[in-house]
């Protein structure tokens, strides 16, 4: 008998406790659902155009440190020019891309698509997931070609136990790839001639650990990440049915 006081004061703190809580979810939610000032950079004017300077053009000026926390041994490391005329960059996509190659993509996922993550610290976004989203699509592609030719004699592996596996004349092209693989088509040593072919050096947004020895910097790397990532760029902008047939047309026949 002695418990009942306790049992009564837990209940009626219990009780409380709801009563506050609930009464704090409703304040929550009820500045959550205040709608938010638009931010600066998504006002447009009447005609379309922004004030904001993009993004591609200059280093956004909140990520831009006081003083400069970078430094080089030697000094002459720091000096490397990019390209920023948008004319030399519309004659590479246009070499890439056929006649009309420039027009595929906005403005700034052009720029993006070129720009490496060594470029302005980052500040200006890269490239990277859009070359992940273009291996994908470039390697269906390469497999595709590759399972579209006719059978190989050679690429027939027989069992060692001798068994019998299902057999039709739509699968046999698959054996294909006993013989030959994505990589074979598609490898880094094909994109780097591409890229070069192209003109890829020239309009490439990054820079080098060693501007004097740029194998060493990793340009093979880094052009083959901007030859996927224009091919990403245009699987995320007009969908897979148009990149597989822009790699088809465009790219995989400058690979041969």
């Amino acid at each position: 008998m002695a418990l009942n006081p306790c049992r009564a004061a837990l209940r009626r703190s219990g009780i409380a406790n709801r009563q506050q809580i609930i009464s704090c979810a409703r304040s929550y939610s009820t500045e959550s659902a205040t709608p938010t000032a638009t931010p600066e950079s998504f006002k447009h004017k009447e005609d379309g155009s922004t004030d904001a300077v993009p993004r591609w053009a200059q280093t956004p000026p909140r990520m831009k440190a006081p003083m400069q926390m970078d430094f080089a041994r030697d000094p002459k490391n720091k000096i490397w020019h990019v390209n920023s005329n948008p004319e030399v960059l519309d004659t590479m996509y246009n070499q890439l891309l056929g006649p009309a190659g420039s027009k595929m993509l906005p403005e700034e996922l052009k720029w993006l698509a070129v720009t490496h993550k060594s470029f302005d610290q980052g500040r200006r976004g890269f490239n990277d997931r859009l070359a992940m989203l273009g291996r994908m699509t470039l390697m269906m592609e390469a497999t595709k070609t590759i399972v579209s030719k006719q059978p190989a004699a050679a690429a027939k592996i027989s069992d060692e136990f001798d068994r019998q596996a299902f057999a039709h004349e739509q699968l046999d092209p698959v054996d294909n790839l006993n013989l030959e693989g994505p990589n074979d088509l598609v490898g880094k040593d094909q994109l780097y001639k591409l890229a070069k072919s192209v003109g890829m050096l020239n309009v490439l947004r990054w820079k080098p650990r060693r501007p004097d020895k740029l194998s060493a910097s990793g340009v093979e790397v880094v052009m083959n990440g901007a030859i996927l990532a224009i091919i990403g760029a245009i699987t995320l902008q007009r969908g897979l049915d148009v990149a597989s047939g822009v790699v088809r047309e465009h790219i995989l026949p400058k690979l041969k």
